[in-house]
Parts: structure tokens; sequence; C-alpha cells
């Protein structure tokens, strides 16, 4: 019984105190998105579209442009219809992040070859400028390297090298007055077709 009646007291005392403020937790730590991971793009196996003769030339380009507008719609390639030959347009900043081509140039790329792969009957000239900027010898030096980049990621998804040639040419040919607007560096790609006989 005495034990019984020291616990009462005991609680009564308890609830006399001044309530300790209650500490509560520390809030979690401001989550922090995760950076988002690209998919890593693997080209699907390509079936040729088969020989090309010369008469069929037209045929042949209209159906890669119209596959080159398909696979690169909304994602701000200009792509450009000049006699048989096709043209392609596009900021060298999206394509590199510095040195290395970026995660949205590696999806270009990809989806690029998807359609070169097919029209294998076509050569593919890889053009590259720079702004003015920097020197002439460092303008021409970053081109020619950014040129040949693209055409060592095509051959290593699996284009035939003989069909790529990569010229850097620096800050000439700007494509707006202001030699030194980030519009002037930019990539094309000169698609001509190689019929045989």
């Amino acid at each position: 019984m005495r034990k019984i009646g020291l616990a009462l007291i005991a609680l009564a005392l308890a609830g006399c105190q001044s309530p300790q403020t209650a500490v509560a937790p520390p809030p979690p730590a401001a989550a922090v998105p995760p950076v988002p991971q690209q998919p890593v793009v693997q080209p699907q196996p390509v079936e040729s579209a088969g020989p090309l003769k010369q008469a069929e030339v037209g045929t042949y380009m209209d159906a890669q442009e119209a596959d080159l507008r398909e696979y690169l719609r909304g994602q701000g390639v200009l792509v450009a219809r000049r006699g048989d030959a096709l043209m392609l347009s596009v900021a060298s900043d999206r394509i590199f992040d510095n040195a290395a081509t970026s995660a949205w140039g590696n999806a270009f790329l990809a989806s690029l070859y998807q359609v070169l792969g097919h029209y294998d009957h076509t050569a593919v000239e890889v053009n590259a400028y720079t702004d003015a900027t920097g020197s002439a010898e460092q303008n021409l030096a970053v081109s020619q390297v950014r040129a040949k980049a693209i055409t060592a990621a095509l051959a290593r998804l699996g284009l035939a090298s003989s069909r790529l040639t990569a010229n850097g040419y620096g800050a000439a040919n700007p494509k707006v007055a202001d030699p030194k607007d980030a519009r002037n560096r930019r990539i094309e790609i000169k698609i001509t077709p190689t019929p045989q006989g």
C-alpha cells in the first residue's frame, strides 16, 4: 500500500512541475532534387534502305528528309533541302558541354545515326564553325576538334568511316553579321547521295 501511495505522490509532484519544452526532432534536411540522369541512348539495329540508282535519288532523298524531320522534331535542329543535298544546322553549344558531347548531343547523334544508317548511300560532311571571340588559330582548332568528335561518335555508333568527312572552319562564314555572336557557333551537316550507277 505504501508503494502505491509513494507512486501517487510522485505522479502528483510531477504534474506540479513546470512543463518542459518539448524538443522537436530536427527538421529533415532539405530534399535536394536528384540530378536528372540522361538515359544512355543505344541505337537500334538499322537495316539498309537498299541500293540507290541515279534515277531514284530524288525519291531516296525525299524519304531521308522526311525521316530526319520526324526523328529530330522539336529538338531545334534546322533541316533544309538544297537540290538533292540535305543540310542540318544545330548550335554547337547544344551538342557540346565544353570539350565533351552533352547528354543532348549524344541523343541527337544516336537519332541521326538511325536515319543515316538506314540511308546508307549518302556521304556525310560535318562542318564546324565558331564565333570570333578567340584568336583565329584557337577558333580553327576548336572547330576541327568538334567536327572530328562528331564524325568519331557517328563511326562508334556504326556509321562507315568512309562516308564521313570532318571540316573545321573556325569563325569563317558567320551566320549573323556580328562575328562574336554566339549564333555563329554551329555544326552544319551536309548529306549528299552517292548512287551506284
